[in-house]
């Protein structure tokens, strides 16, 4: 009975584990009149992160390189006179999480020396750091807003390594420009 149990909470842990890993929420949107299949060349427009750029700079440039290397891969290619503008912003927001299943596994010391199994939930607040990374491209000619990839995620304190830090921006970034250029509905 006791190793029954002991399965069922693993699978629960398990659970748990995949949920919180697929915490990133992707989105995007465009101007379904903008004609993709016509964009060959893009510049920077670097307003948007210039605040962010500041204060970390090594971040701003696994973005840039990160987009800059998914724009490329779709036959994109940077030039002074470009079809599109490109930006990027990172924007912060503080938010509590309400905490779902703890469990803990224990052996009892005692006479019977045997294990035991618990599981409690309750209303366990935790604060978090969300970080939003917004891609824009306008069309230069009109200036309009033609697509916008999103991205939510919980943010760790810090990465491991630098080299953590760039594959997890690279892996965002790849995420973001899946749906582009978007698909047109027939």
């Amino acid at each position: 009975m006791y190793f029954k149990n002991f399965k069922i909470l693993l699978v629960l842990f398990s659970i748990s584990q995949l949920v919180a890993c697929s915490a990133t929420k992707n989105t995007f949107d465009y101007d379904s009149s903008a004609d993709f299949g016509q964009i060959k060349t893009y510049q920077w427009d670097f307003k948007a992160s210039e605040a962010f750029s500041k204060t970390d700079p090594l971040i701003d440039k696994r973005i840039v390189r990160a987009i800059e290397d998914n724009l490329s891969r779709k036959g994109v290619v940077k030039a002074k006179s470009a079809d599109i503008k490109v930006s990027y912003r990172v924007d912060f927001e503080k938010k509590l999480k309400t905490g779902g299943l703890s469990a803990g596994i224990g052996m009892s010391i005692g006479s019977f020396n045997r294990g035991h199994i618990s599981l409690s939930s309750g209303n366990q607040l935790k604060q978090t750091l969300e970080g939003t990374l917004v891609i824009d491209m306008l069309d230069t000619k009109s200036g309009n807003l033609i697509w916008r990839s999103t991205t939510h995620q919980p943010l760790k304190d810090n990465d491991s390594s630098p080299e953590e830090s760039k594959k997890r921006i690279a892996r965002l970034v790849s995420q973001m420009f899946e749906n582009f250029p978007p698909k047109k509905n027939r």
